[in-house]
């Protein structure tokens, strides 16, 4: 605490900007893998409609952070992705989750807020409609890119997710097992130095992780909350590795927010690390990163 308010990292948001853009929204095509010149489009793209801040706070918005986490899901989704139980906390707009729920065999996109949630259902559903229409003579890329949205809609569920609830419920959302998930997925959840948030979440992620999952989140090097958060992980037996994010997943953010310096970071339960062959898979990845980052 500072003068007795939480102390937050500068959010790199533009107000005036954003109070302006009240009651409007604003549609985004992302890209992912190899761009195709001359049919002028990437190998996958994802469609995110974002509302304003002041509208639905700055889970309405699309954010570096969640980009950078999903190119790394896009990059590592035959690897780590495939047919596996995924969820994400604090999806906001949901990029991640999406990108994860068209390998992954059950994927869970959760939020707090009812308009972040509404919209978080729009978004999922943008990415399940085909492009074009049937009977269409489609290209092969195009086939790819409907067995994904086909995926998508058999695999990804929107859900209500409060991480304060864990303090009066064993398992706060009913839809999600317990100590069933995979890979759980963050970007920027450790926003500020609150100490009540922090420890909600570490539960969060305790409740849900399986004995052999991980918990994979994206940090700007600016966040308040980033040394708790590794400290209380840590004495709540939770092993972490961060390294750099490799510079091919940084740039073309077109999100308007200042330019900061990313880490990934990689959780999982102390006891049984060794044979936590998950962990063991995503360190490899990591190896690499730090490789090429020299």
């Amino acid at each position: 605490m500072l003068n007795n308010r939480d102390r937050i990292g500068e959010t790199g948001i533009n107000w005036q900007t954003a109070a302006l853009g009240i009651g409007k929204n604003r549609r985004k095509t992302i890209g992912f893998g190899l761009y195709d010149k001359k049919a002028r489009e990437y190998q996958d793209e994802l469609y995110i409609r974002e509302l304003s801040i002041i509208d639905g706070g700055i889970g309405c918005a699309l954010w570096d952070a969640a980009i950078i986490l999903t190119r790394f899901v896009f990059e590592n989704r035959n690897e780590l992705f495939k047919d596996i139980s995924v969820l994400e906390l604090g999806a906001g707009v949901g990029l991640p989750g999406i990108m994860a729920a068209r390998f992954a065999q059950k994927c869970y996109l959760t939020d707090y807020i009812d308009t972040v949630n509404e919209n978080l259902e729009y978004n999922v559903s943008l990415n399940c409609n085909y492009d074009t229409e049937e009977g269409e003579d489609i290209s092969e890329n195009e086939k790819l890119r409907r067995s994904y949205k086909d995926r998508t809609k058999q695999s990804a569920q929107v859900l209500l997710l409060n991480w304060d609830d864990i303090k009066t419920s064993e398992n706060p959302q009913p839809d999600i097992p317990l100590k069933s998930i995979d890979i759980i997925l963050g970007s920027e959840l450790t926003y500020t130095g609150n100490e009540n948030t922090i420890n909600c979440l570490i539960e969060v992620i305790l409740a849900y992780l399986s004995t052999n999952g991980v918990f994979i989140e994206t940090l700007s090097d600016d966040r308040d909350g980033v040394p708790q958060f590794l400290e209380d992980s840590k004495q709540r037996g939770v092993t972490y590795r961060a390294v750099r994010v490799p510079d091919h997943f940084m740039g073309n953010f077109n999100t308007k927010q200042r330019p900061e310096t990313y880490k990934l970071y990689l959780f999982a339960r102390t006891q049984g690390i060794e044979q936590n062959e998950r962990y063991q898979q995503v360190c490899r990845v990591f190896d690499a990163y730090e490789q090429n980052n020299g």
